[in-house]
């Protein structure tokens, strides 16, 4: 995978005003940390910034006056709506060491379960976490899906993942399933269902306190007729 650059500024100042000017203008706050290095407070240009997280481009260079350093996108925090980007803190990383890093999953094909079962098709992981150099990120991993028929699934550990990637979930975490139709009711669960109306412990609780305060007020009466 080819490492993106992105350019950026500079800032001294700290704090909730400054970030804002700084929006004004365009620019998104960020802080570059680790590896032993001080904390740098940095602002990326919107636009550029936005296209990298819409292209999934979780690790680029950071072009910070005459030095370029690799960085991995560790946090984004949004406004209140949740629509734009506001503040995001990256990383320094070594190009020479495994880091881990979320990668979108996407299917190919058109399932069996779905075009002749009338199925649904279900993701469970939207994004796999992987270990991988920074260079040897996948962009995307994308799972056939073809063969699949209600009840069938594809796990974690049966992804074709590329040399050098590995998967930090488990392997027998479900990636994506193939389910009945909500429409689809076995004769068995329709007797099961049945069965269910028709023993209600609420309606025998209340017959047999109906009972009991039925006899309760007769042997009340005869008391009265006694006396």
């Amino acid at each position: 995978m080819d490492i993106p650059e992105l350019k950026a500024f500079s800032r001294e100042e700290k704090g909730r005003r400054s970030c804002n000017r700084m929006r004004r203008k365009g620019l998104i706050p960020a802080v570059m940390y680790g590896r032993g290095k001080p904390n740098l407070m940095l602002g990326f240009e919107h636009k550029d910034l936005n296209k990298l997280i819409d292209e999934h481009a979780l690790v680029f260079n950071v072009d910070a006056d005459i030095e370029k350093t690799p960085v991995q996108l560790l946090e984004i925090q949004y406004d209140h709506l949740g629509d734009e980007v506001i503040h995001v803190d990256v990383g320094r990383i070594s190009m020479t060491e495994t880091i881990e890093v979320g990668v979108a999953v996407e299917t190919k094909g058109d399932p069996v379960g779905v075009r002749e079962g009338g199925g649904v098709l279900e993701m469970i992981l939207h994004d796999l976490v992987v270990e991988s150099l920074p260079n040897s990120i996948p962009e995307k991993i994308v799972v056939e899906v073809d063969d699949l028929e209600i009840g069938d699934d594809v796990r974690v550990g049966e992804l074709d993942l590329p040399d050098g990637v590995k998967a930090v979930e488990d392997a027998d975490s479900v990636v994506v399933t193939c389910v009945p139709p909500m429409e689809m009711v076995t004769e068995e669960d329709e007797e099961m269902l049945e069965e269910d109306v028709m023993a209600e412990p609420e309606v025998i609780g209340r017959e047999e306190e109906e009972e009991e305060e039925e006899e309760l007020e007769a042997e009340e009466g005869e008391e009265e007729v006694e006396e």
